[in-house]
């Protein structure tokens, strides 16, 4: 009642502010009209008479509008003052009623108890006294006579006769005008409102404070700030809150005993999560059956409920809540949704993950990591996740805070990791998982709080507890007393979470209380964020709490003042935990996750940016938003390695720089390859940068080379290099070796045609520049200006003519072996290699080096020792498809693995391939590789006849399998060789059973140096004795098969069935 009497105050005021201002500012002498002028001093006599109607009737000369002002103005402001006195008391009472805790005092609350009623009164008396005193003024000292219509104005011939030349007047008479203002009556009735306003406010504030004071004087305990505020300031509130609150203001002296031996006390928690759960959800539901009955003896009426169960204590209610809260907003943080959201109702929804789904401990090592940049492209490459010779075993929080260190300091480069990895802290608390309450644990938490910097950087100065109470997944905006008081008293059970001190703008403030201290160590002192970090990093403020700071290491200069117990970096992830992490990622789509980390594991580049979780969590959302788009049973996936960059690239620069952040991005975009145009002008001195340092060799840039761009999001910060004695310099490098290289590309993709040639020739075939080249031909696509022949034009048309080597081919022995066109010649190989990667970035240019090779006379391809990876593998399988002459092709000992073997296999299928001669030797293929050639040469589409498979570590399972597909229709296999892996006689039992099927097609079979034993040889002589076996050679040299194995094949080539013309059994 009392808010809206004082808006209606203000607004009448307002209204009479409005009417006397107009009325001010319009009125003048011309409203006067006066008879007995003549023409010529009409106006003088106006003028002469409204001036003294003015004295007369104003003599103070106190404008009407003024005085209106001032007394609405004056009133209004005395109401503000009381507002202002008496909001902190109506808080704290407000959050103590829905706390039952109306009555617990401390002790200076308790010196103020009726400090809410005394405010009251004398903003109550302050205004009568102001109310009382403007009716007087206006009615006895100001305006007591009031604004007649009509005036007697008595003028000397003074007033309106001219003065002659000597200045003596020429008639000096008295004359009176009779003058009548028109305004006069409007002006007196407004006054009048004004004071009846007045005096209607001025009686009902008189009534309420008389009923105010004689309920006082009746009753003494209604003056008290709780009673006060329910019975008198905000009544319905006090109702609705009876049937929650009547058993808080007069408690049950066992409850109030139970109570206080609670708040000495920590609550009891349950011990696992299923206990927590219950414990959580099963709150009194019973509402209460309230009744209005009488006292007999005092006839004061008084509720009655039905018995309920205690309410938590504030400090339990307090845990609870908090860890619910953590539990539902750490659940799916931001970081983990898909920048590819769907719009809703399309058939491809976005990929978006929860912290449970996806978390993969990350590789961490104690204090900073020292880079070395030296060695070939491949050993600076692993030196991004891997610097030094530390320890780099993945961590979980336990590992970082422990009693020993309660003040750590958490250091990781842009995207690395270190907001979820707090998260997962808090998370795994919440769920009991870590720092709980056991008999064995050393260290447990009680209360958490997790602080971002970031969220602060616009905070006025505030107090600890304020500090607290806005932190993040805080449960109320108000912290109750025993929660503060709990905190206050066991600090050392308590962890402080503070989150990017890069991201806080005060962050260079951040030590200057060390030197210069100009606040008190007091939880109730009001500092800047920046003073009250550091008083608690130190131990100033809660001395004994676990404090645990994360900050990129561009702000380390800020806290270098500062002492931490632990210094840790976050390294990211290894190899390993990328692969979990692509598991977890596409757990409900196997398919989806196998094609996925194929692309990953078979690319060095891309696998060792993913080292950087953030980068990971790109790379997979773009590729499972590819491989949706072509179905996730699909074995061909997009391998631009540009596409993928310059998506990684925009996402990671718009999702963890600065000036972005807080934005809202849609999918369109991420979608576009456009960049805003004030990051496209950032990027020209990164472009230039990165050029430069690969000219070089430089993978390290001084702070004075990075100058204005030291927080970009694509630079990390080394460790201080010493110039001088006394004088550091500051170090930066790229997040990775490869983004450099492609803003190298970006900068030569500027370059004019002419220049670009000249240089692309000159360096093609240096190492360093390899993927730059291929990160250029991709962004080539957008420029018009530059052909694509300026990299096609580079591909080797040399060819060698060599006499076959293939001795694994039967040749009738009265034939001369058959002389081979080979390409590329020895000394083009990698010169091939780098420009099959770069023209796969280009549809144009593969086009165009397909129509080259179709017109180069060769029909075998080798790339013999070339270290070809898989995604080499593919980009030679994706240029060679279409290149029809080719029918041999020799990738012996490059050890590209299993996944290199996937991409050849992609070959074998295709119904444009006339590939008929294959070898694939020293490759660590694995059983696994093997099963993936099975499939291949069963497809209907492949025409392989002779098939390469020594020394690829293939045991008995992977013999199996291929035996399995050479018993197929389909086959049309004539040449294997198995030598040199691990099969033993089981494998040669499933091959002997193989090549006694009448679908096999099998002249030769080379197991040499395996392990078959005489049992295996027995198995193969049974199997040539059948007239369906058409093998004309076997090599089973190196076998450990005895002389009973050798008497079982010595019977065999006796048989009439056999067909056998050579067969090896040397070093047995």
């Amino acid at each position: 009642v009392s808010h809206a009497v004082v808006v209606v105050w203000i607004l009448i005021g307002v209204i009479f502010l409005g009417i006397f201002a107009d009325a001010e500012s319009s009125e003048s002498r011309y409203d006067f009209r006066c008879g007995g002028a003549n023409g010529e001093n009409i106006d003088l006599v106006r003028g002469r008479c409204f001036e003294l109607y003015e004295k007369q009737y104003n003599k103070h000369d106190v404008a009407t509008y003024g005085f209106v002002t001032m007394n609405f103005f004056l009133i209004a402001t005395v109401c503000a003052i009381y507002s202002q006195i008496a909001s902190p008391i109506v808080d704290r009472l407000s959050s103590s009623a829905r706390n039952d805790d109306l009555e617990r005092q401390s002790p200076d609350q308790e010196k103020d108890r009726k400090k809410l009623f005394i405010a009251y009164c004398s903003q109550l008396v302050t205004r009568i006294v102001l109310g009382v005193l403007f009716m007087v003024l206006q009615t006895q000292v100001l305006y007591p006579r009031h604004f007649p219509s009509s005036f007697s104005c008595h003028l000397t011939s003074e007033g309106n006769q001219p003065r002659n030349s000597t200045g003596v007047m020429q008639n000096s008479t008295l004359t009176l005008h009779e003058c009548h203002n028109q305004r006069a009556t409007k002006k007196n009735s407004w006054m009048r409102a004004v004071l009846i306003v007045n005096g209607i406010f001025l009686f009902g504030i008189l009534m309420e404070t008389v009923y105010i004071l004689l309920r006082a004087w009746k009753e003494n305990s209604f003056m008290k700030n709780s009673n006060f505020l329910k019975a008198h300031l905000n009544p319905f509130h006090g109702n609705s809150q009876n049937a929650t609150t009547a058993t808080a203001l007069k408690p049950d002296p066992r409850q109030q005993k139970q109570r206080m031996e609670h708040e000495t006390n920590l609550p009891q928690e349950p011990q696992n999560q299923e206990e927590r759960t219950e414990h959580e959800t099963n709150v009194p539901q019973e509402l209460h059956q309230i009744k209005e009955s009488t006292d007999h003896g005092t006839n004061i009426p008084h509720l009655t409920s039905e018995p309920e169960k205690p309410r938590k204590p504030p400090l339990q209610e307090f845990i609870e809540n908090t860890k619910r809260i953590i539990k539902e907003e750490t659940n799916q943080p931001p970081q983990l949704r898909s920048p590819f959201s769907s719009t809703h109702g399309e058939g491809r929804p976005a990929k978006h993950l929860t912290l449970d789904q996806i978390y993969t401990k990350l590789v961490v090592v104690p204090d900073m990591a020292n880079y070395d940049f030296t060695g070939d492209r491949q050993q600076k490459l692993e030196v991004y996740a891997r610097p030094g010779e530390k320890n780099t075993t993945p961590r979980g929080p336990e590992d970082i805070i422990n009693h020993e260190n309660k003040k750590v300091l958490i250091v990781g480069r842009p995207g690395i990791g270190k907001t979820l990895c707090c998260s997962k802290v808090l998370r795994d608390w919440a769920f009991n998982k870590v720092f709980h309450k056991t008999p064995d644990a050393k260290l447990h938490f009680d209360a958490t709080f997790f602080i971002k910097f970031r969220a602060f950087n616009a905070a006025a100065d505030l107090s600890l507890r304020e500090l607290l109470t806005l932190s993040e997944h805080s449960p109320s905006k108000h912290m109750d007393d025993e929660v503060w008081n709990y905190v206050l008293e066991n600090p050392q059970k308590v962890l402080l979470v503070f989150d990017g001190i890069d991201e806080f703008k005060q962050n260079s403030k951040i030590g200057e209380e060390n030197f210069d201290p100009k606040f008190r160590n007091h939880v109730d002192e009001k500092m800047p964020l920046s003073a009250l970090y550091e008083k608690l990093a130190s131990g100033k403020l809660l001395n004994g709490a676990a404090v645990l700071t994360t900050t990129r290491p561009t702000a380390l200069s800020c806290i270098e003042r500062l002492s931490f117990d632990k210094v840790f970096e976050i390294l990211g992830f290894s190899s390993e935990q990328v692969e979990k992490y692509v598991t977890k990622f596409a757990e409900e789509d196997k398919h989806a996750g196998e094609t996925i980390w194929r692309h990953i594991g078979g690319n060095r580049n891309i696998l060792s940016l993913c080292y950087i979780p953030a980068s990971c969590f790109i790379i997979c959302s773009s590729l499972f938003q590819m491989v949706k788009f072509y179905g996730s049973k699909s074995l061909s996936l997009p391998t631009k390695l540009t596409d993928i960059y310059k998506k990684a690239v925009k996402i990671f620069y718009l999702g963890h720089n600065e000036e972005f952040r807080g934005k809202n991005f849609t999918r369109e975009d991420f979608e576009s390859d456009d960049l805003p145009p004030e990051v496209e002008k950032k990027f020209e001195k990164l472009e230039k940068m990165a050029f430069e340092g690969i000219k070089e060799g430089r993978l390290v840039f001084g702070g004075n080379e990075v100058r204005g761009m030291e927080d970009s999001a694509l630079f990390h910060r080394l460790l201080d290099r010493e110039t001088v004695a006394l004088k550091r310099e500051q170090q930066f490098c790229f997040i990775h070796l490869t983004m450099q290289e492609f803003f190298a590309a970006r900068h030569l993709a500027n370059m004019s045609e002419t220049e670009l040639r000249n240089f692309v020739s000159m360096n093609i075939e240096d190492g360093k520049w390899q993927l730059v080249f291929q990160f250029l031909a991709g962004l080539m696509n957008e420029k018009e200006k530059l052909p694509s022949e300026i990299i096609t034009d580079l591909l080797p048309v040399e060819t060698e003519e060599k006499e076959s080597e293939f001795n694994d081919e039967e040749w009738p022995e009265d034939t001369e072996p058959s002389k081979v066109m080979h390409w590329p010649t020895e000394y083009k190989k990698h010169l091939a290699v780098t420009l099959f990667k770069c023209v796969t970035e280009s549809s144009e240019m593969e086009e165009i080096v397909q129509r080259k090779l179709q017109q180069i006379n060769f029909i075998s391809v080798n790339f013999v020792r070339c270290q070809l990876t898989p995604v080499d593998c593919a980009s030679l399988v994706s240029v060679i498809t279409n290149v029809q002459q080719i029918s041999h092709l020799d990738l012996a000992y490059n050890n590209f693995g299993l996944l290199g073997c996937f991409e050849i296999c992609k070959l074998l299928k295709c119904s444009k391939s006339q590939l008929s001669w294959l070898r694939l030797g020293g490759n660590q293929l694995t059983d696994e590789g093997a099963k993936y050639l099975a499939e291949a040469i069963n497809n209907n589409n492949c025409q392989l006849h002779t098939l390469n498979l020594s020394q690829n570590n293939i045991s008995d399972i992977g013999a199996q399998h291929l035996a399995d597909a050479i018993n197929n229709n389909y086959c049309q296999l004539h040449t294997l060789n198995l030598s040199f892996n691990n099969i033993s006689h089981i494998g040669a039992q499933h091959l002997a059973d193989a090549i006694n099927n009448n679908n096999c097609q099998l002249r030769l079979l080379n197991l040499t140096s395996n392990n078959i034993s005489h049992i295996g040889a027995q198995y193969l002589a049974e199997a040539i004795n059948n007239n369906n076996c058409q093998l004309r050679t076997l090599e089973l040299s190196l076998n450990n098969i005895s002389d009973i194995g050798a008497q079982h094949l010595a019977e065999a080539i006796n048989n009439n069935n056999c067909q056998l013309r050579t067969l090896s059994l040397s070093a047995n």
